[in-house]
């Protein structure tokens, strides 16, 4: 009888225990985007992201100076050449704008691939640091933060500015 009394308070506790445990669980919430953006590599990735859009920019206007003039050209000598001459010339003028579209689509592609490279690297470093910090500050459950995740929290709970100090200490986030 003592046994199964024993048995039944131990039961008891072991099913109450987490319920108990989880009343002391810290909860905090980290903002992602703006410990991307925000942080030194961010704002770094910003800044190489605006050069290199600007460099492939300056690069394609020069394309396309180069196909107005060649355009204006050919409007010019349409008047004096054979049908035949026109029809190369014209398909040799639709092969460079296709050419010109290409590189067009080229930069794109690579300008969100780059983006995409460098967003992907991030998250993945930020995870650690979140998951570091939360362990620091005994954190036992961090949600994310976005425009709808979080309608209401306590002072204290966000712990984006420590995961952004902590992510730009570290020697991998300075590249």
């Amino acid at each position: 009888m003592k046994q199964r009394i024993i048995g039944c308070v131990v039961a008891g506790l072991l099913v109450s225990a987490p319920v108990l445990a989880a009343d002391s669980v810290k909860i905090g919430y980290v903002d992602v985007r703006t410990v991307v953006l925000e942080s030194k590599s961010g704002k770094q990735h910003k800044t190489g992201m605006e050069t290199f859009i600007k460099d492939k920019q300056a690069s394609l206007k020069k394309e396309g100076d180069k196909l107005k003039s060649l355009q204006q050209t050919l409007e010019k000598e349409m008047l004096t050449l054979t049908e035949a001459q026109k029809q190369d010339k014209q398909r040799g003028f639709q092969e460079k704008v296709q050419a010109f579209q290409k590189s067009a689509q080229d930069a794109e592609r690579e300008v969100r691939q780059k983006d995409t490279e460098f967003t992907n690297k991030a998250l993945e470093d930020v995870r650690k640091v979140i998951t570091e910090v939360a362990k620091e500050e005994k954190v036992g459950l961090v949600l994310g933060k976005t425009e709808m995740s979080v309608l209401y929290a306590e002072e204290g709970m966000d712990l984006t500015p420590k995961v952004i100090q902590k992510y730009d200490s570290r020697p991998a986030a300075r590249k």
